[in-house]
C-alpha cells in the first residue's frame, strides 16, 4: 500500500508543474511592458480562477476593439483593495495590459486607472 501511494505521489510530482505552466501559459503575453488602453468597461465577472475584465476601445481609425483582461483570483485581488464592485459597465477608465503577443484582443491586467484617479493594481 506504502509503494502504490508512493508511486501515485511521484507521479503527481511529475505532472503537476506541466498542468500549472499549461494552464497560465507563461509565453502567451508580452510581459516586458504594459500597453496603455483607453476604454469602457462592459463587463466585470468576479470569480475564480481569474477576475475577467471585458471593455471596449475605440482605435485611430474608429473602430472598436472588444478586449478581455484577467487578473488574480478574486481572493488575491480582495488583499488589494479590490471588490466585486470595483468596476460597473459604463465606466471609462484607462488599461495597462500585458497583451497576448499574437495580437489577440486579451492579456493580463497590470493596473486599471478609473476617471476619478483611483488606480486598482493587480
Amino acid at each position: 500500500m506504502k509503494k502504490a501511494f508512493l508511486v501515485i505521489a511521484l507521479a503527481a510530482l511529475v505532472i503537476a508543474p506541466g498542468t500549472v505552466l499549461a494552464h497560465h501559459g507563461g509565453n502567451l503575453y508580452d510581459t516586458t511592458k504594459a500597453v496603455e488602453l483607453k476604454g469602457t468597461i462592459t463587463k466585470f465577472e468576479w470569480g475564480t480562477p481569474h477576475n475577467q475584465i471585458y471593455f471596449d476601445v475605440k482605435t485611430d481609425k474608429g473602430e472598436v476593439q472588444h478586449w478581455v483582461g484577467s487578473t488574480e483570483p478574486a481572493g488575491v485581488m480582495l488583499e488589494r483593495g479590490w471588490t466585486r464592485r470595483s468596476l460597473v459597465p459604463g465606466e471609462e477608465v484607462t488599461v495597462f495590459i500585458f497583451a497576448a503577443k499574437n495580437g489577440a484582443t486579451v492579456g493580463n491586467i497590470q493596473k486599471i486607472i478609473k476617471a476619478d484617479g483611483k488606480q486598482l493594481g493587480s
